[in-house]
């Protein structure tokens, strides 16, 4: 750690694959030798001795006073009691993402991200995404005054599209899925000098916050698990980076067990667990409604499976129509509204309880990723047709006393 403590930066940017250290002016996306994936290490005791004032002065930052916020962060956690009794589980907790300024998950790393290409000097940026991120990373950029390009997936949500639209983006319509918008992204980024943001470094190092916060917000209890729904294994990769970094510190004195929920019609990371190899292979196309997790070609794949095993969790798939069914379930017993690539995480719940990998008293939180109405019209598939009626007292009032016991 020489080098760090030589630049007083208190970390260093690497190739997780090579070991190449890496200057971020150079590349923040990709090793410049082996094309691998990056990542930041620590010099925890320097940094310590800035005495930081909390949870983001562990972050690979010249100044936390320069980040770009909306004051993301600090979202509701809620014990779910009548969810935890149905399915026999006396300490489930659900973490509601969907509460973040742009409302998904993903505020955490964009305001680094958008923080982290301000510093680099950067004048204008490109992103693909299957719309969450591009929501989010466009509102830090407007908020910084940044020239932002978009590419999604031509059947991205109606939700997402219209806050993209709406923060000021240029957005580009891409016949294909998510991985082929990133491929062309991070080639155009070359060709016309644009600073590439997307599940890269940075923004796995804004969301390890998230970790934070939930052992701060469980106190005393003991955290035995932690469910999310992954993509692109970012997500998961920045949530056991946090982890391990509140054990560094003494913060948890157990580690949780990681467990990563896809839909079976885009299981890239469960099939690489379910045949015991530390590395996933790419699927050609995706197959499910839950849209915001249908990477066939997870860039952090690598390092979500690596969370996995190292934490004694597993990797589970569920049906499109189980995420359905879990997204009512949760928004009707709890009145927490997500879109379904988000109820992954409580469709999970049964399989998990049943193969015996959660159990009554273990202390569970499931991350919601993202607000249902990210996603608005997905969910009707699954939902009664309302009634149409003449606006005539009589004709209600008989068909309320038809329904009502």
């Amino acid at each position: 750690m020489n080098n760090v403590l030589k630049n007083r930066r208190g970390y260093r940017l690497f190739c997780v694959d090579c070991n190449l250290n890496i200057d971020e002016l150079d590349s923040h996306t990709k090793c410049s030798k082996c094309g691998g994936v990056l990542d930041v290490e620590y010099d925890y005791e320097y940094l310590l001795t800035k005495k930081p004032k909390d949870f983001r002065g562990f972050l690979p930052l010249k100044d936390v006073k320069s980040l770009v916020t909306l004051k993301e962060g600090n979202t509701p956690l809620y014990k779910v009691q009548a969810l935890g009794e149905k399915h026999g589980l006396a300490n489930l907790y659900v973490k509601n993402e969907g509460a973040n300024p742009t409302g998904v998950f993903k505020d955490r790393g964009s305001s680094l991200e958008i923080t982290k290409a301000l510093e680099a000097g950067a004048k204008a940026l490109i992103i693909a995404s299957s719309g969450n991120m591009a929501a989010s990373c466009t509102a830090y950029a407007s908020k910084a005054g940044l020239k932002i390009y978009v590419l999604v997936p031509e059947d991205t949500p109606v939700g997402k599209l219209s806050q993209i639209l709406s923060y000021g983006a240029h957005v580009i319509k891409i016949k294909g899925n998510y991985s082929e918008c990133v491929e062309i992204s991070e080639q155009i980024a070359k060709d016309h000098n644009l600073y590439q943001v997307g599940d890269y470094v940075f923004r796995r190092e804004g969301q390890k916050l998230l970790a934070y916060e939930v052992v701060e917000q469980m106190e005393k209890h003991k955290l035995d698990a932690v469910i999310v729904s992954t993509g692109a294994g970012t997500h998961i990769a920045g949530l056991w980076k946090g982890f391990v970094e509140c054990g560094k510190m003494g913060l948890i004195k157990k580690l949780p067990k990681m467990f990563v929920v896809q839909p079976d019609g885009c299981a890239v990371l469960v099939q690489a667990f379910e045949k015991k190899k530390e590395k996933y292979s790419r699927w050609d196309k995706a197959n499910t409604i839950c849209s915001a997790v249908a990477v066939t070609d997870p860039v952090d794949g690598n390092l979500a499976l690596e969370a996995v095993y190292e934490s004694g969790g597993a990797a589970v798939a569920v049906s499109d129509k189980e995420a359905l069914n879990a997204q009512k379930e949760l928004a009707s017993l709890e009145g927490i509204f997500t879109e379904p690539s988000s109820a992954l995480a409580i469709a999970a719940v049964r399989s998990l309880k049943r193969r015996k990998l959660i159990s009554l008293k273990e202390h569970i939180v499931c991350i919601a990723t993202g607000n249902g109405l990210k996603d608005p019209l997905t969910p009707l598939q699954n939902l009664p047709v309302p009634k149409t009626l003449e606006a005539d007292f009589s004709v209600v009032s008989r068909y309320i006393k038809s329904i009502h016991r």
